[in-house]
């Protein structure tokens, strides 16, 4: 079915191309093209501070030849991540938006491409008017282009693994028709996923005995998904626009496999040697994301509004078969989550003096049931119902002050209440938590450079996954939960930005309290129990981060370095040192270099070299050993009239360096895990688009972090 889809949009594109030489273009886009070349000459900087945002420049830019929007962003600066999960420098996965629509999918970094693009935004240190867990926001706004009439955009995508050889192909074709001012939209995506993770796991417990396990562990994902787009949008007038739009996910099946090999020593002696493989087949009824939206003005007033709903559903049943030494076994377990969600945003501005005034109220309902069986007695069942309202009022006032600045300051009130009820275990927890979140903004420009310093006081909370008390069996050495009873993070960020030319830098100092990792518990029968906890401790860290974008004929780099440095220790039990405590540090910084180079020659050839770099050091608890290194090679030949046959070939991970090497110390219970990806890939993509315009839907979502942690 893959090889069959990919080479009928193969096919798509040649008939396209061949009736595109007989379309004609306005004229006013070949004066765009014309316009857009005299600002790149006139030497703007790519990227410029406005307030507490880093605004970057993509039209007109070689930037705007990145491939998919995922690969565009971490060229981004202040951006690392990868393609598939973008991450701000420092704060970590951001809120996305699209001309003002809340990104809900995130196989959307896949199917919209960088030519789209005109600018992105990336905040660092986001405002009142945004979830109180949200970290960063990056805005992103395509290209004003106007017409009617139909336009439609075909990219088709394999990806051939070099190392494991296997093959992952995608495709989308979309389409968009415009008559005055309303807007049909749709589009149709295939994706399949075949994901491999190689790993080397090494486990020591130290109590009254010494318990080492050791070997090789693996993982796979195969999966199938189609995701379908419609909706429509209407422009009233310049400051009136409504929309309606659904998100539908058709899940076609798949297989997830784990396998254990190992040895496991007690005192030295090898006892056992445990071959475990579990698979894991998932069925998922359609997945519903719709969204409704009000934007426009009445008067002096703004007036944004959304509603969102959102509907998932995944049922997993697994297969343990375990070969051992002391005995060979069979385990059956199985797992549901069925998910709901309503949400809603409200957001109202107001001219006031020499500002604007800025509030509104947000609302999540999320309900959630999860189930979980093993035919093992040892391990409980779990019927669980969780349910999380939470409602929010907040309000943002920003003034201008001319030569003096620009100063905001803002308030956010969130009233969260959660329930959580297991049947099958008597366990009923009940929290309600009222929590105000303050945020305060500066700006002002001293002479040449511009200046920006934010402070905001923001929380996380644990996601459901790492709620639910159930305990999942991977082997009779190892096993699996969640926990109900975890506090959410309080995070205080402080932020400084400077911007000169074409060099920005970043700082930032963040204090957390209740921070949430993985801890390992040992069990009376000495197997290994990995939950959730909050630590006992603040960690304090320190980030900076410097980016500068400079250009010299053909040549042009947008690079960012970076250091990130946690101030964190931990007293840990251990039964081998006197007193049965010893103090841990976890304090190695972590070094980042982001440098992607790219070659703009004739005939609109192009060539990319990107470098991707990430130290050993700590991230919390756990110290990643190996030094990062990610290399791509990108080579891209635009054809036909207004580029609109594009071929890009590309090389991933070259030096095949991506590679995570693990360790966690727990006082008892130690843990190392190398880690080999599977990245090192030739990617060939094929991009036609005839006629293209833009949507103008400008919905903007609510409730996303609700979405997001359902996820998890």
């Amino acid at each position: 079915m893959k090889r069959r889809l990919f080479i009928g949009i193969v096919a798509c594109v040649a008939c396209l191309t061949a009736w595109a030489q007989d379309v004609d273009t306005l004229q006013t886009t070949d004066m765009m093209v014309e316009l857009r070349e005299l600002v790149v000459k006139g030497g703007l900087p790519n990227t410029r501070l406005k307030g507490n945002a880093m605004i970057t420049r993509i039209e007109g830019t070689p930037l705007e030849q990145s491939g998919s929007l995922g690969e565009m962003l971490l060229k981004v600066p202040g951006m690392t991540g990868t393609e598939d999960a973008p991450e701000v420098l420092g704060k970590g996965i951001p809120l996305i938006y699209i001309n003002g629509r809340l990104l809900r999918d995130d196989s959307e970094l896949k199917r919209l491409r960088s030519e789209d693009i005109r600018d992105v935004e990336v905040i660092n240190n986001p405002g009142a008017q945004y979830d109180a867990t949200v970290k960063a926001v990056v805005r992103i706004r395509t290209k004003r282009q106007q017409g009617d009439g139909l336009s439609l955009d075909l990219t088709a995508t394999t990806e051939q693994d070099l190392r494991y050889d296997f093959n992952r192909p995608s495709g989308k074709l979309g389409m968009n028709y415009r008559t005055g001012g309303v807007d049909v939209f749709g589009s149709i995506y295939y994706f399949h996923q075949d994901y491999r993770q190689y790993s080397w796991l090494e486990e020591t417990t130290n109590t009254t005995k010494l318990f080492h396990q050791v070997g090789p562990y693996t993982m796979t994902w195969k999966n199938d998904y189609l995701t379908y787009t419609a909706g429509t949008n209407w422009q009233i007038s310049d400051n009136q626009s409504v929309g309606l739009r659904a998100d539908l996910t058709q899940y076609l099946g798949g297989t997830n496999m784990v396998i254990y090999d190992e040895d496991v020593f007690e005192n030295d002696v090898r006892i056992d040697h445990l071959y475990s493989e579990q698979t894991s087949k998932e069925t998922k009824p359609l997945g519903i994301l719709t969204n409704a939206y009000y934007n426009g003005t009445v008067g002096k007033l703004g007036i944004d509004f959304n509603f969102d709903f959102l509907s998932t559903e995944i049922n997993t049943t697994r297969e343990n078969v375990e070969q051992s030494l002391v005995q060979d076994d069979f385990v059956r377990s199985g797992s549901g989550a069925e998910s709901r969600l309503y949400a809603t945003k409200l957001v109202l501005a107001y001219p006031i003096w020499k500002g604007t005034l800025e509030a509104g109220t947000e609302m999540t309902f999320a309900r959630r049931h999860n189930t979980y069986w093993i035919d093992k007695q040892s391990i409980a069942d779990t019927d669980a119902d969780i349910t999380e309202d939470n409602i929010a009022l907040f309000a943002e006032y920003g003034c201008n002050f001319d030569r003096w600045g620009r100063a905001s300051i803002g308030l956010r009130y969130e009233h969260t209440l959660y329930d959580y009820d297991d049947a099958k275990n008597s366990d009923y927890l009940h929290r309600s938590m009222d929590e105000f979140f303050p945020t305060a903004a500066y700006s002002v420009r001293l002479g040449s450079v511009q200046t920006a310093l934010s402070y905001s006081l923001k929380t996380n909370r644990p996601s459901f996954f790492a709620m639910n008390d159930a305990v999942t069996y991977i082997s009779r050495y190892s096993m699996q939960a969640g926990n109900s009873q975890l506090l959410n993070e309080r995070l205080h960020d402080l932020t400084l930005s400077a911007s000169w030319q074409w060099l920005t830098l970043t700082a930032s100092y963040g204090r957390c309290k209740h921070v949430i990792t993985q801890w390992s518990f040992v069990s009376d029968d000495d197997a290994a129990l990995i939950k959730h906890i909050n630590l006992d401790r603040p960690v304090n860290t320190l980030g900076a981060y410097i980016a500068f974008t400079p250009r010299v004929g053909i040549w042009s780099l947008n690079a960012t370095a970076g250091v990130e440095k946690q101030d964190l220790y931990l007293d840990l039990e251990d039964p081998h040192v006197q007193g049965g405590v010893r103090r841990a540090y976890f304090d190695k910084p972590v070094y980042t270099l982001n440098a992607f180079n790219t070659f703009s020659l004739k005939h609109d050839w192009k060539f990319d070299i990107n470098l991707m770099f990430r130290s050993h050091g700590h991230q919390l608890n756990f110290y990643d050993d190996y030094d990062n290194v990610r290399l791509n090679l990108v080579a891209q030949k635009s054809f036909l009239k207004d580029k609109a046959l594009t071929l890009r070939v590309a090389l991933l991970d070259a030096l095949q360096r991506n590679h995570m090497n693990e360790y966690g110390d727990m006082g008892y219970y130690k843990i190392q895990q190398n880690n080999r990806y599977s990245t090192h890939k030739l990617q060939f993509t094929v991009i036609y688009r005839l006629n293209a315009t833009r949507s103008k839907y400008k919905g903007t979502g609510a409730g996303k972090d609700a979405q997001q942690r359902m996820k998890n």
